[in-house]
Protein backbone atom coordinates (compact mmCIF):
# COMPACT_ATOMS: atom_id res chain seq x y z
CA UNK A 1 0.00 0.00 0.00
CA UNK A 2 1.34 3.30 -1.10
CA UNK A 3 2.02 5.40 1.68
CA UNK A 4 0.40 8.94 1.42
CA UNK A 5 1.98 12.65 1.84
CA UNK A 6 0.77 14.16 4.83
CA UNK A 7 1.48 18.17 4.34
CA UNK A 8 0.78 20.36 7.39
CA UNK A 9 1.48 24.41 7.38
CA UNK A 10 2.05 26.88 10.33
CA UNK A 11 0.26 30.24 10.26
CA UNK A 12 1.62 32.87 11.69
CA UNK A 13 0.06 36.36 12.65
CA UNK A 14 0.91 39.49 10.97
CA UNK A 15 3.66 40.47 13.65
CA UNK A 16 5.33 37.11 13.13
CA UNK A 17 3.83 35.09 15.88
CA UNK A 18 2.65 31.34 15.85
CA UNK A 19 -1.03 31.15 15.53
CA UNK A 20 -1.38 27.65 14.47
CA UNK A 21 -0.59 24.34 12.59
CA UNK A 22 -2.85 22.10 10.30
CA UNK A 23 -3.19 20.02 7.89
CA UNK A 24 -3.17 21.95 4.65
CA UNK A 25 -6.06 20.79 3.08
CA UNK A 26 -8.20 20.74 6.52
CA UNK A 27 -7.77 23.43 7.80
CA UNK A 28 -5.72 25.30 10.70
CA UNK A 29 -6.02 24.35 14.61
CA UNK A 30 -5.25 27.65 16.81
CA UNK A 31 -3.93 27.92 19.93
CA UNK A 32 -2.26 31.01 21.29
CA UNK A 33 0.83 31.21 24.19
CA UNK A 34 -1.23 31.22 27.01
CA UNK A 35 -2.76 28.35 25.74
CA UNK A 36 0.13 26.79 25.30
CA UNK A 37 1.58 26.90 28.75
CA UNK A 38 -1.75 26.13 30.59
CA UNK A 39 -1.67 22.75 28.42
CA UNK A 40 2.14 22.12 29.99
CA UNK A 41 1.66 22.78 33.25
CA UNK A 42 -1.21 20.84 33.32
CA UNK A 43 0.45 17.20 31.91
CA UNK A 44 3.39 18.52 34.35
CA UNK A 45 1.12 18.10 37.24
CA UNK A 46 -0.86 15.00 36.46
CA UNK A 47 2.62 13.59 36.10
CA UNK A 48 3.70 14.50 39.61
CA UNK A 49 0.39 13.26 41.16
CA UNK A 50 0.81 10.12 39.59
CA UNK A 51 4.55 9.87 40.27
CA UNK A 52 3.42 10.78 44.26
CA UNK A 53 0.70 8.26 44.07
CA UNK A 54 2.65 5.85 42.91
CA UNK A 55 5.64 6.10 45.56
CA UNK A 56 3.12 6.40 48.42
CA UNK A 57 1.50 2.88 47.30
CA UNK A 58 4.85 1.18 47.40
CA UNK A 59 5.90 3.09 50.56
CA UNK A 60 2.61 2.62 52.70
CA UNK A 61 2.64 -1.55 54.26
CA UNK A 62 1.16 -4.15 53.44
CA UNK A 63 -2.00 -4.65 56.27
CA UNK A 64 -4.10 -7.88 56.15
CA UNK A 65 -7.34 -7.89 57.57
CA UNK A 66 -9.21 -11.23 58.47
CA UNK A 67 -12.30 -12.30 60.09
CA UNK A 68 -12.78 -15.46 62.56
CA UNK A 69 -13.66 -17.81 59.43
CA UNK A 70 -11.01 -16.83 57.44
CA UNK A 71 -8.53 -17.28 60.55
CA UNK A 72 -9.50 -20.45 61.45
CA UNK A 73 -9.33 -20.79 58.02
CA UNK A 74 -5.76 -20.19 57.50
CA UNK A 75 -4.53 -22.03 60.39
CA UNK A 76 -5.54 -25.23 59.58
CA UNK A 77 -3.96 -24.66 56.05
CA UNK A 78 -0.59 -24.18 57.56
CA UNK A 79 -0.44 -25.62 60.97
CA UNK A 80 2.17 -28.28 61.19
CA UNK A 81 0.34 -30.35 63.93
CA UNK A 82 -2.26 -30.94 61.63
CA UNK A 83 0.64 -32.03 58.49
CA UNK A 84 2.08 -34.29 61.16
CA UNK A 85 -1.13 -35.58 62.22
CA UNK A 86 -1.60 -36.09 57.82
CA UNK A 87 1.40 -37.89 57.75
CA UNK A 88 0.24 -40.16 60.68
CA UNK A 89 -2.64 -41.10 58.69
CA UNK A 90 -0.24 -41.67 55.78
CA UNK A 91 2.00 -44.00 58.28
CA UNK A 92 -1.23 -46.58 58.81
CA UNK A 93 -2.41 -46.44 54.65
CA UNK A 94 0.80 -48.10 54.39
CA UNK A 95 0.55 -50.57 57.07
CA UNK A 96 -2.70 -51.29 55.80
CA UNK A 97 -1.11 -52.16 51.78
CA UNK A 98 1.51 -54.20 53.43
CA UNK A 99 -1.47 -56.51 55.13
CA UNK A 100 -3.44 -56.27 51.90
CA UNK A 101 -0.49 -57.93 50.00
CA UNK A 102 0.51 -60.20 52.23
CA UNK A 103 -1.97 -62.65 50.76
CA UNK A 104 -0.56 -62.12 47.64
CA UNK A 105 2.50 -64.42 46.23
CA UNK A 106 6.15 -63.50 46.98
CA UNK A 107 8.66 -63.66 44.60
CA UNK A 108 12.52 -64.33 45.68
CA UNK A 109 15.12 -63.50 42.62
CA UNK A 110 18.63 -64.34 43.35
CA UNK A 111 21.37 -64.45 40.75
CA UNK A 112 24.88 -64.87 41.33
CA UNK A 113 28.23 -65.42 39.39
CA UNK A 114 31.61 -65.96 40.07
CA UNK A 115 35.03 -68.29 39.49
CA UNK A 116 34.31 -72.09 38.80
CA UNK A 117 36.56 -74.93 38.70
CA UNK A 118 36.83 -77.26 35.70
CA UNK A 119 35.10 -80.30 35.34
CA UNK A 120 35.12 -82.99 32.37
CA UNK A 121 32.29 -85.83 31.07
CA UNK A 122 34.72 -88.32 30.88
CA UNK A 123 35.90 -87.78 34.32
CA UNK A 124 32.07 -88.57 35.44
CA UNK A 125 32.41 -92.46 36.51
CA UNK A 126 36.15 -91.73 38.45
CA UNK A 127 36.35 -91.47 41.89
CA UNK A 128 40.10 -89.89 42.58
CA UNK A 129 39.63 -86.71 40.20
CA UNK A 130 40.23 -83.72 41.84
CA UNK A 131 40.40 -80.80 40.09
CA UNK A 132 41.76 -77.59 41.63
CA UNK A 133 41.76 -76.11 38.15
CA UNK A 134 39.89 -72.92 38.02
CA UNK A 135 39.69 -71.35 34.54
CA UNK A 136 36.02 -70.55 34.04
CA UNK A 137 32.92 -68.75 35.34
CA UNK A 138 29.08 -69.52 36.44
CA UNK A 139 26.42 -67.74 36.57
CA UNK A 140 22.80 -69.21 38.68
CA UNK A 141 19.72 -67.91 38.95
CA UNK A 142 17.24 -69.37 41.35
CA UNK A 143 13.46 -68.04 41.55
CA UNK A 144 11.19 -69.04 44.64
CA UNK A 145 7.27 -68.00 44.89
CA UNK A 146 5.27 -68.63 48.28
CA UNK A 147 1.42 -68.18 47.88
CA UNK A 148 -0.19 -68.45 51.26
CA UNK A 149 -2.91 -70.46 51.58
CA UNK A 150 -4.47 -70.51 55.09
CA UNK A 151 -2.22 -68.60 57.86
CA UNK A 152 -4.79 -69.11 61.18
CA UNK A 153 -6.06 -65.79 60.76
CA UNK A 154 -2.87 -63.83 60.67
CA UNK A 155 -3.29 -61.86 57.76
CA UNK A 156 -6.99 -61.54 57.88
CA UNK A 157 -6.19 -59.78 61.40
CA UNK A 158 -3.21 -57.81 60.16
CA UNK A 159 -5.77 -56.31 57.81
CA UNK A 160 -8.29 -55.12 60.53
CA UNK A 161 -5.58 -54.26 62.41
CA UNK A 162 -4.26 -51.91 59.52
CA UNK A 163 -7.61 -50.64 58.75
CA UNK A 164 -9.19 -49.86 61.90
CA UNK A 165 -5.40 -47.63 62.41
CA UNK A 166 -6.35 -45.67 59.68
CA UNK A 167 -9.69 -44.88 60.97
CA UNK A 168 -8.17 -44.36 63.98
CA UNK A 169 -5.30 -41.87 62.50
CA UNK A 170 -7.58 -39.83 60.42
CA UNK A 171 -10.02 -39.38 63.61
CA UNK A 172 -6.47 -37.49 64.88
CA UNK A 173 -6.38 -35.59 62.40
CA UNK A 174 -9.83 -34.04 63.22
CA UNK A 175 -9.04 -34.12 66.55
CA UNK A 176 -6.11 -32.15 65.69
CA UNK A 177 -8.13 -29.65 63.60
CA UNK A 178 -10.85 -29.44 66.30
CA UNK A 179 -7.99 -28.23 68.87
CA UNK A 180 -6.62 -25.39 66.44
CA UNK A 181 -9.99 -24.28 65.54
CA UNK A 182 -10.82 -23.69 69.13
CA UNK A 183 -7.29 -22.20 70.03
CA UNK A 184 -8.11 -19.29 67.37
CA UNK A 185 -11.31 -18.76 68.73
CA UNK A 186 -9.69 -18.02 72.02
CA UNK A 187 -6.85 -16.13 70.31
CA UNK A 188 -9.78 -13.97 68.06
CA UNK A 189 -12.14 -13.55 70.89
CA UNK A 190 -9.37 -12.64 73.50
CA UNK A 191 -8.35 -9.88 71.29
CA UNK A 192 -11.81 -8.25 71.06
CA UNK A 193 -12.14 -8.41 74.50
CA UNK A 194 -8.87 -6.50 75.02
CA UNK A 195 -10.23 -4.07 72.65
CA UNK A 196 -12.91 -3.68 74.22
CA UNK A 197 -11.61 -3.07 77.45
CA UNK A 198 -9.20 -0.74 75.88
CA UNK A 199 -12.45 1.21 74.47
CA UNK A 200 -14.28 1.15 78.24
CA UNK A 201 -10.98 2.52 79.71
CA UNK A 202 -10.49 5.34 77.08
CA UNK A 203 -14.13 6.14 77.68
CA UNK A 204 -13.52 6.74 81.68
CA UNK A 205 -10.59 8.40 80.86
CA UNK A 206 -12.41 11.32 78.99
CA UNK A 207 -14.89 11.52 81.56
CA UNK A 208 -11.78 12.03 84.17
CA UNK A 209 -10.07 14.32 82.16
CA UNK A 210 -13.02 16.56 81.47
CA UNK A 211 -13.52 16.89 85.43
CA UNK A 212 -10.00 17.58 85.92
CA UNK A 213 -10.36 20.59 83.29
CA UNK A 214 -13.34 21.47 85.00
CA UNK A 215 -12.05 21.53 88.28
CA UNK A 216 -8.67 23.12 87.46
CA UNK A 217 -10.94 25.99 86.27
CA UNK A 218 -12.86 26.81 88.98
CA UNK A 219 -9.84 27.22 91.05
CA UNK A 220 -8.20 29.35 88.60
CA UNK A 221 -11.50 31.84 88.55
CA UNK A 222 -11.78 31.33 92.46
CA UNK A 223 -15.11 29.91 92.72
CA UNK A 224 -16.69 29.23 95.53
CA UNK A 225 -17.09 25.43 95.75
CA UNK A 226 -13.69 24.79 93.93
CA UNK A 227 -11.47 22.32 96.34
CA UNK A 228 -7.92 21.29 95.64
CA UNK A 229 -8.07 18.27 97.35
CA UNK A 230 -10.89 16.79 94.49
CA UNK A 231 -8.45 17.69 92.36
CA UNK A 232 -5.93 15.31 93.38
CA UNK A 233 -8.25 12.86 93.99
CA UNK A 234 -9.25 13.18 90.39
CA UNK A 235 -5.36 13.20 89.12
CA UNK A 236 -5.04 9.90 91.31
CA UNK A 237 -8.16 8.04 89.80
CA UNK A 238 -6.89 9.09 86.38
CA UNK A 239 -3.32 7.40 87.38
CA UNK A 240 -5.37 4.30 87.64
CA UNK A 241 -6.71 4.54 84.47
CA UNK A 242 -3.46 4.94 82.83
CA UNK A 243 -2.30 2.12 84.53
CA UNK A 244 -5.45 0.10 83.28
CA UNK A 245 -5.06 1.88 79.52
CA UNK A 246 -1.20 0.60 79.42
CA UNK A 247 -2.29 -2.75 80.59
CA UNK A 248 -5.00 -3.00 77.93
CA UNK A 249 -2.72 -1.85 75.10
CA UNK A 250 -0.44 -4.70 76.37
CA UNK A 251 -3.08 -7.32 76.21
CA UNK A 252 -3.92 -6.05 72.50
CA UNK A 253 -0.70 -6.16 71.49
CA UNK A 254 0.33 -9.80 72.91
CA UNK A 255 -2.94 -10.90 72.11
CA UNK A 256 -2.57 -10.07 68.06
CA UNK A 257 0.95 -11.17 68.32
CA UNK A 258 -0.67 -14.81 69.43
CA UNK A 259 -3.07 -14.94 66.76
CA UNK A 260 -0.52 -13.49 63.86
CA UNK A 261 1.65 -16.25 64.92
CA UNK A 262 -0.80 -19.04 64.37
CA UNK A 263 -1.73 -18.05 61.39
CA UNK A 264 1.87 -18.10 60.22
CA UNK A 265 1.69 -14.61 59.01
CA UNK A 266 5.65 -13.00 58.40
CA UNK A 267 6.75 -10.60 61.25
CA UNK A 268 6.60 -6.84 59.72
CA UNK A 269 2.89 -7.47 58.05
CA UNK A 270 0.58 -5.24 59.42
CA UNK A 271 -2.53 -7.17 60.82
CA UNK A 272 -6.11 -7.22 62.55
CA UNK A 273 -9.09 -8.73 62.47
CA UNK A 274 -12.14 -7.68 61.27
CA UNK A 275 -14.83 -7.36 64.02
CA UNK A 276 -14.24 -4.55 66.28
CA UNK A 277 -16.30 -5.33 69.48
CA UNK A 278 -17.69 -8.78 71.40
CA UNK A 279 -21.55 -9.63 70.76
CA UNK A 280 -23.48 -12.35 72.18
CA UNK A 281 -23.24 -15.98 70.27
CA UNK A 282 -26.15 -15.58 67.63
CA UNK A 283 -26.71 -19.41 67.15
CA UNK A 284 -29.25 -20.82 69.33
CA UNK A 285 -28.16 -23.77 71.27
CA UNK A 286 -29.93 -26.84 71.31
CA UNK A 287 -30.81 -29.48 74.15
CA UNK A 288 -27.97 -30.46 76.37
CA UNK A 289 -29.62 -34.50 75.52
CA UNK A 290 -28.91 -33.62 71.95
CA UNK A 291 -25.31 -32.71 72.25
CA UNK A 292 -24.46 -35.66 74.62
CA UNK A 293 -25.92 -38.00 71.43
CA UNK A 294 -23.40 -36.14 69.33
CA UNK A 295 -20.46 -36.68 71.63
CA UNK A 296 -20.59 -40.48 71.59
CA UNK A 297 -21.28 -40.13 67.63
CA UNK A 298 -18.99 -37.70 66.34
CA UNK A 299 -16.15 -36.93 69.02
CA UNK A 300 -13.04 -37.92 67.47
CA UNK A 301 -11.75 -38.87 71.10
CA UNK A 302 -14.69 -41.68 70.74
CA UNK A 303 -13.74 -42.75 67.08
CA UNK A 304 -10.16 -43.27 68.00
CA UNK A 305 -10.43 -45.31 70.96
CA UNK A 306 -13.57 -47.45 69.32
CA UNK A 307 -10.68 -48.39 66.25
CA UNK A 308 -7.74 -48.58 68.34
CA UNK A 309 -9.58 -51.27 70.31
CA UNK A 310 -10.39 -53.03 66.87
CA UNK A 311 -7.41 -52.97 66.39
CA UNK A 312 -5.44 -54.29 69.97
CA UNK A 313 -8.47 -57.06 69.83
CA UNK A 314 -7.44 -57.57 66.31
CA UNK A 315 -3.20 -57.92 67.30
CA UNK A 316 -4.61 -60.17 69.62
CA UNK A 317 -5.45 -62.71 67.30
CA UNK A 318 -2.08 -61.95 65.20
CA UNK A 319 -0.19 -63.38 68.12
CA UNK A 320 -2.82 -66.19 68.53
CA UNK A 321 -1.98 -67.50 64.92
CA UNK A 322 1.51 -67.99 65.51
CA UNK A 323 0.34 -71.17 68.09
CA UNK A 324 -0.62 -72.76 64.35
CA UNK A 325 1.03 -73.56 61.14
CA UNK A 326 1.56 -71.54 58.04
CA UNK A 327 0.20 -73.08 55.04
CA UNK A 328 1.30 -72.33 51.59
CA UNK A 329 1.70 -73.39 48.18
CA UNK A 330 5.09 -72.54 46.34
CA UNK A 331 7.05 -73.23 43.11
CA UNK A 332 10.89 -73.01 42.90
CA UNK A 333 12.80 -73.50 39.71
CA UNK A 334 16.67 -72.71 39.21
CA UNK A 335 19.58 -72.64 36.06
CA UNK A 336 23.10 -72.17 35.88
CA UNK A 337 25.90 -72.59 34.11
CA UNK A 338 29.36 -72.98 33.72
CA UNK A 339 32.33 -71.80 30.52
CA UNK A 340 34.81 -75.07 31.61
CA UNK A 341 32.12 -77.52 32.54
CA UNK A 342 30.37 -79.75 31.05
CA UNK A 343 26.49 -80.54 31.39
CA UNK A 344 25.49 -83.79 33.04
CA UNK A 345 21.96 -84.80 32.24
CA UNK A 346 21.46 -87.49 35.31
CA UNK A 347 19.00 -86.70 37.92
CA UNK A 348 20.62 -88.26 40.22
CA UNK A 349 23.42 -85.76 39.68
CA UNK A 350 23.11 -82.17 40.63
CA UNK A 351 25.93 -79.96 39.79
CA UNK A 352 25.63 -76.82 41.69
CA UNK A 353 27.52 -75.13 38.74
CA UNK A 354 25.84 -76.10 35.47
CA UNK A 355 22.04 -77.39 35.92
CA UNK A 356 18.29 -76.85 35.34
CA UNK A 357 15.80 -77.63 37.49
CA UNK A 358 11.74 -76.60 38.93
CA UNK A 359 9.09 -78.28 41.40
CA UNK A 360 5.86 -76.98 42.66
CA UNK A 361 5.29 -77.93 46.29
CA UNK A 362 2.71 -77.91 49.07
CA UNK A 363 4.64 -76.35 52.33
CA UNK A 364 3.58 -75.76 56.05
CA UNK A 365 6.00 -73.60 58.26
CA UNK A 366 5.53 -74.02 62.36
CA UNK A 367 7.53 -71.72 64.52
CA UNK A 368 7.08 -73.78 68.43
CA UNK A 369 8.68 -72.00 71.48
CA UNK A 370 8.48 -72.35 74.95
CA UNK A 371 6.89 -69.42 76.08
CA UNK A 372 7.94 -66.70 74.04
CA UNK A 373 4.38 -66.67 71.75
CA UNK A 374 2.48 -66.99 75.01
CA UNK A 375 4.00 -63.80 75.96
CA UNK A 376 3.75 -61.57 73.38
CA UNK A 377 -0.34 -62.98 73.36
CA UNK A 378 -0.17 -61.29 76.98
CA UNK A 379 1.18 -58.55 76.08
CA UNK A 380 -1.27 -57.74 73.33
CA UNK A 381 -3.94 -58.41 75.61
CA UNK A 382 -2.32 -55.78 78.46
CA UNK A 383 -2.20 -52.87 75.18
CA UNK A 384 -5.69 -54.29 74.64
CA UNK A 385 -7.04 -53.67 78.01
CA UNK A 386 -5.05 -50.27 78.67
CA UNK A 387 -7.03 -48.93 76.10
CA UNK A 388 -10.23 -49.73 77.18
CA UNK A 389 -9.74 -48.20 80.85
CA UNK A 390 -9.40 -45.33 78.87
CA UNK A 391 -12.28 -45.62 77.49
CA UNK A 392 -14.10 -46.10 80.18
CA UNK A 393 -12.87 -42.31 81.76
CA UNK A 394 -13.58 -40.71 78.06
CA UNK A 395 -17.41 -42.22 78.94
CA UNK A 396 -17.31 -40.76 82.18
CA UNK A 397 -15.14 -37.11 81.28
CA UNK A 398 -16.81 -36.24 77.47
CA UNK A 399 -20.30 -36.02 78.89
CA UNK A 400 -19.32 -34.38 81.36
CA UNK A 401 -17.14 -31.49 79.60
CA UNK A 402 -20.23 -31.38 77.20
CA UNK A 403 -22.22 -30.55 80.54
CA UNK A 404 -19.89 -28.12 82.02
CA UNK A 405 -20.03 -26.34 78.27
CA UNK A 406 -23.24 -26.19 78.25
CA UNK A 407 -24.46 -24.65 81.97
CA UNK A 408 -21.39 -22.17 81.69
CA UNK A 409 -23.14 -20.99 78.20
CA UNK A 410 -26.14 -20.85 80.20
CA UNK A 411 -24.77 -19.11 83.30
CA UNK A 412 -22.89 -16.53 80.72
CA UNK A 413 -26.59 -16.31 79.11
CA UNK A 414 -27.70 -14.74 82.12
CA UNK A 415 -25.00 -12.70 83.53
CA UNK A 416 -24.98 -10.45 80.00
CA UNK A 417 -28.67 -9.58 80.96
CA UNK A 418 -28.11 -8.41 84.48
CA UNK A 419 -24.47 -7.13 83.91
CA UNK A 420 -25.93 -5.07 81.02
CA UNK A 421 -28.75 -3.54 82.96
CA UNK A 422 -25.88 -3.07 85.83
CA UNK A 423 -23.56 -0.83 84.10
CA UNK A 424 -26.23 1.37 82.26
CA UNK A 425 -27.17 1.87 85.99
CA UNK A 426 -23.83 2.74 86.76
CA UNK A 427 -22.93 4.77 83.67
CA UNK A 428 -26.03 6.86 85.04
CA UNK A 429 -24.63 7.42 88.26
CA UNK A 430 -21.44 8.19 86.82
CA UNK A 431 -23.39 11.09 84.61
CA UNK A 432 -25.09 12.28 87.90
CA UNK A 433 -22.04 12.34 89.75
CA UNK A 434 -20.08 14.29 87.36
CA UNK A 435 -23.60 16.74 87.09
CA UNK A 436 -23.28 17.26 90.88
CA UNK A 437 -19.47 17.84 90.92
CA UNK A 438 -19.78 20.40 88.30
CA UNK A 439 -22.33 22.63 90.33
CA UNK A 440 -20.71 22.17 93.43
CA UNK A 441 -22.73 19.61 95.52
CA UNK A 442 -20.38 16.79 95.09
CA UNK A 443 -17.11 15.73 96.00
CA UNK A 444 -14.16 13.83 93.43
CA UNK A 445 -14.59 10.51 95.51
CA UNK A 446 -18.11 9.95 94.30
CA UNK A 447 -17.32 10.56 90.86
CA UNK A 448 -13.98 7.97 91.54
CA UNK A 449 -16.41 4.97 92.97
CA UNK A 450 -19.15 5.85 90.18
CA UNK A 451 -15.99 5.15 87.56
CA UNK A 452 -14.47 2.48 89.14
CA UNK A 453 -18.37 0.79 89.61
CA UNK A 454 -19.03 1.56 85.72
CA UNK A 455 -16.01 0.05 85.03
CA UNK A 456 -16.09 -3.17 86.94
CA UNK A 457 -19.84 -3.64 85.84
CA UNK A 458 -18.98 -2.69 81.96
CA UNK A 459 -15.94 -4.97 82.53
CA UNK A 460 -17.71 -8.28 83.90
CA UNK A 461 -20.26 -7.07 80.97
CA UNK A 462 -17.57 -7.80 78.24
CA UNK A 463 -15.95 -11.08 79.94
CA UNK A 464 -19.48 -12.31 80.04
CA UNK A 465 -19.63 -11.83 75.81
CA UNK A 466 -15.95 -13.80 76.07
CA UNK A 467 -17.46 -16.36 78.53
CA UNK A 468 -20.78 -16.85 76.31
CA UNK A 469 -18.64 -16.73 73.29
CA UNK A 470 -15.79 -19.26 74.55
CA UNK A 471 -18.52 -21.79 76.14
CA UNK A 472 -20.24 -22.12 72.99
CA UNK A 473 -16.75 -23.02 71.04
CA UNK A 474 -15.92 -25.53 73.99
CA UNK A 475 -19.38 -26.94 73.59
CA UNK A 476 -19.21 -27.90 70.04
CA UNK A 477 -15.77 -28.63 70.76
CA UNK A 478 -17.12 -30.63 73.41
CA UNK A 479 -19.67 -32.30 71.34
CA UNK A 480 -17.78 -33.04 68.13
CA UNK A 481 -19.82 -30.79 65.65
CA UNK A 482 -17.50 -27.76 65.23
CA UNK A 483 -16.22 -29.29 62.19
CA UNK A 484 -19.54 -29.80 60.97
CA UNK A 485 -20.08 -25.68 61.44
CA UNK A 486 -17.69 -25.11 59.73
CA UNK A 487 -18.76 -26.73 55.91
Amino acid sequence: MKRQNTEYRIQKTEDGKVKGWGHKETGIINFSDSNLLNLCFLLLTACCLLLTVSVHAEDKPQKIVLNLEQCIKKAVEISPEIGESRYEEEVFKSKKMQADSAAYPQIELLALAGPSPEAKREDFLRTDVKSNTINGAFGSTDVTLIQPIYTFGKISSYKEAASSGVKAARAGVNKKTSDIVLRIKELYYSLLLAKDMRNLVLEIKDELVDSIKKAEKQIETGSPWADETNLFKLRTFLGEVERNLNETEKGIALAGDALATSLGLPKGIGFDIADSSLTPEDKLPDELPAYLTRAVELRPEFIQLKEGLNARNALINVEKSNYYPQIFVGLKASTSGATNRDKVDNPYVLDYFSHTYGAAFLGMRWFIDFGITGGRVKEAEAEYYKLLEKKRFADEAIPFQVRKAYLDMKEASKNIVELEKAYKNAKKWLVASVLNFDMGIGEAKEIGEAATAYAQSKANYFRSLFNHRMSFANLTYAAGTDLNDMK
